[in-house]
């Protein structure tokens, strides 16, 4: 029997799907999430190392360890605009606007509420025990998202409780439920391990623990067996998950796992391997005679039918079982790239491919087979509508309805040409702000989102659904990191979008619907920019926080028809900017090294205070009252700058945002880094002293960035995992 237990570090998975993307040079690598997380027919881009990490924002020092990071973001580029996936290059992205509707859900919620937005896809399980639930896994793969009502609404559940532990693949009890596993990885450790939950993915245990890697489980239809694969190879428990063992003599570098009646197949760096009778008396693993031997990415069983691929090296299939297999050709090219592989609940075989090409514009399709390959049908919406595929599956009981995990979201279809997306809520959300009567989201990976609902008491079915477009959402080169609405102008907000350039670049875009449609002011040098700010007495006058390699403030005294960066040498990665506004050219510049006062603009400054800074607030009613977060601190000063107390009794935390509530209540958000986050905090007293009991219902307590509405009613945070709201009165 193997033993419990866990550990800590970083890795990546071996897939297509972009989970993750932090340009170097824009936020540094943090603990569970690398910069970026691209490989491809065995095939990585360097990690950061661990030792090096230790500062949120970017400073020259704090980039990741590697001997040319801009050289490999660079030709990462390349790659994403020759296969032409969801980017967004130098236009702005056009996102949903609309809150859900339906039948109204009149109870009144006095804890924290997950609002959504539906911005993440993953990896997906059903179960015949209960054919309307669903679990997904979700691109960040930190906790499980359960609907129990076909996708109407969404149960976040808490986080794994393994130290930077992150999971890979999931598969659900037929018979039970509740009963579902979660194969994956510890970051950085190289270690592996098989989580179980007994009560619908709200607590786990482990199950296995692996000195590698176990990146897929499968569950026979009994629920007897269950087999992990990994680096080490297969294992097995023939009691339903509670005891288990290495199947001896198993393939190690095992990937990928798929059931067939009673034969088990592992499909493996090196090839396909067939375990017969693995459900009774196992026999020895066989290497298969397939005519491609690769590294298997996407393997799937469905009668007699199965079917594997590589992006890069091609797929192949069997109509017998496995025992015997042919390369899978179609009206697609010989090299193109195979994205994804997979046999439906009916029977379908899908193929989706996309030409490559130097302008992005190869062409992509999702190829339909009714007949075993001997015909294909085209079905380009769906590429069109969702890009990439990571999972495909159906609830039990509809399954003429296809379930897709893809580009940021979970859709339904029953035609592969009409498609609705369900799920799921687990977007990072790094900003927030209100106009008029929506909330404004902005995503790490997906662009920004708009609703009514969060604003709304009585919420409709479907509020987690903050609108779709019909068309796929970019998420390459499509990071909100910075929201601001723009006073006095009915629908006028600005962001922020840290854009996929062939350098390193931002852009500064401008909405005046209230953030329905974007239009771009400015695509200008540098890595990213997490904060940007409006001069409240003359609008005209805009300012965006500017990191490594550009580093200082952008300023535009013209509504942002043009653009100057202001400089000076003290600088090292501008985190936040804020208006001082006793001043004419006044600005509050929160740097990696410190605090600084600008009276023109950011050209020049003096410094306040060391330490990181990752917010500076100022009070809207007081411009004496600045409250300064960062990093294990949080500064108070009621004298205009001329002094800073620090807050009493806080925890050695990260701080990343801060905001004044109508009445002057302060909130603050903590988020992981080296520690984990603990959720809001809040002052009653002007920020000398600071809760976080406000938090004690927060199920992710990994907080980004805070609001209050302006109305006072509602407190949002923007977590790890999707924006929450408290009410406040």
């Amino acid at each position: 029997m193997l033993s419990a237990s866990s550990g800590v570090g970083r890795g990546f998975d071996h897939a297509w799907v972009f989970t993750r993307f932090r340009a170097y040079g824009g936020k540094p690598c943090t603990p569970g999430e690398p910069p970026l997380a691209f490989a491809s027919a065995g095939t990585h881009w360097p990690e950061c190392d661990m030792a090096q990490l230790g500062q949120h924002r970017p400073v020259v020092t704090n980039r990741c360890p590697i001997n040319d990071p801009f050289m490999h973001l660079r030709t990462m580029k390349r790659t994403l605009l020759v296969l032409g996936l969801s980017t967004a290059l130098a236009g702005a992205a056009t996102l949903p606007a609309t809150a859900g509707t339906g039948t109204p859900n009149t109870a009144t919620a006095t804890q924290w509420q997950l609002m959504g937005p539906n911005a993440s896809g993953g990896h997906l399980a059903f179960t015949p025990a209960m054919p309307s639930r669903v679990y997904v896994l979700p691109d960040r793969g930190m906790r499980i998202d359960r609907s129990d009502d076909h996708g109407l609404t969404w149960q976040p559940q808490a986080k794994f409780g393994i130290p930077n532990g992150v999971g890979m693949r999931l598969a659900a009890d037929p018979h039970d439920p509740d009963v579902l596993y979660v194969a994956g990885r510890v970051l950085g450790s190289g270690q592996g391990f098989l989580l179980r939950s007994d009560d619908g993915a709200r607590t786990f245990h482990t199950a296995v623990d692996s000195p590698t890697e176990i990146s897929d489980v499968v569950v026979s239809p009994s629920g007897r067996y269950v087999f992990a694969a990994g680096d080490a190879g297969v294992f097995v428990s023939s009691d339903h998950g509670l005891n288990w063992q290495q199947v001896p003599g198993s393939p190690s570098g095992a990937t990928r796992l798929a059931l067939d009646d009673h034969d088990l197949f592992v499909g493996t760096g090196k090839g396909i391997y067939l375990i017969e009778d693995a459900l009774g008396n196992a026999g020895p693993a066989q290497k298969l005679p397939t005519p491609l031997d690769f590294s298997v990415q996407h393997l799937s069983a469905q009668g007699s039918v199965l079917a594997a691929s590589n992006i890069f090296q091609g797929a192949v299939f069997s109509t017998d079982h496995g025992r015997n297999w042919t390369q899978l050709t179609g009206p697609w090219g010989e090299q193109d790239a195979i994205l994804y592989t997979g046999l439906t609940a009916t029977g379908e075989l899908q193929v989706q491919t996309v030409a490559g090409a130097a302008d992005g514009s190869g062409a992509k399709n999702l190829w339909v087979s009714r007949d075993l390959g001997r015909t294909w049908t085209p079905k380009p919406a769906a590429t069109k509508a969702l890009d990439a595929y990571t999972d495909t599956g159906s609830f039990p009981d509809r399954p003429q309805e296809q379930v897709i995990a893809a580009a940021a979201g979970i859709y339904t279809t029953s035609n592969s040409v009409r498609f609705q997306r369900i799920g799921a809520p687990d977007a990072e959300v790094d900003s927030l702000t209100v106009s008029g009567s929506a909330l404004i989201a902005g995503t790490a990976t997906a662009g920004s989102y708009r609703s009514t609902a969060p604003l709304t008491k009585n919420l409709q079915q479907g509020y987690q659904d903050w609108g779709w477009t019909g068309q796929r959402t970019d998420t390459i080169g499509n990071q909100i990191e910075a929201l601001a609405t723009v006073p006095g102008e009915k629908g006028g907000v600005l962001r922020t979008r840290g854009g996929l350039c062939m350098t390193d670049c931002f852009a500064l875009e401008r909405s005046t619907d209230g953030g329905a449609t974007w239009r771009t002011l400015a695509q200008v040098p540098g890595g990213a920019s997490f904060s940007v700010a409006v001069d409240p007495r003359d609008t005209s006058k805009i300012y965006a926080a500017s990191t490594f390699p550009a580093i200082g403030v952008y300023a535009s005294q013209d509504g942002g028809a043009t653009f100057q960066l202001h400089q000076f040498p003290e600088l090292q990665g501008v985190a936040s900017v804020a208006v001082d506004r006793r001043v004419d050219g006044g600005l509050w510049i929160g740097d990696v090294t410190g605090l600084y006062h600008s009276t023109d603009s950011g050209s020049t400054g003096v410094k306040v205070f060391d330490g990181q800074v990752n917010r500076v607030a100022v009070d809207p009613t007081d411009p004496n009252h600045i409250v300064v977060v960062g990093d294990g601190m949080i500064k108070v000063s009621h004298d205009g700058g001329a002094s800073f107390s620090d807050a009493t009794g806080i925890p050695e935390l990260t701080y990343d945002d801060v905001t004044f509530a109508p009445d002057g209540t302060l909130f603050a958000a903590s988020r992981d880094l080296s520690e984990p986050g603990q959720g809001v905090f809040r002052s009653e007293d002007g920020g000398s002293h600071w809760s976080n009991r406000v938090s004690a219902q927060l199920l992710d307590p990994d907080v980004h960035s805070v609001l209050v509405s302006p109305d006072g009613h509602w407190l949002f945070a923007g977590t790890g995992s999707g924006v929450y709201r408290l009410p406040l009165s």
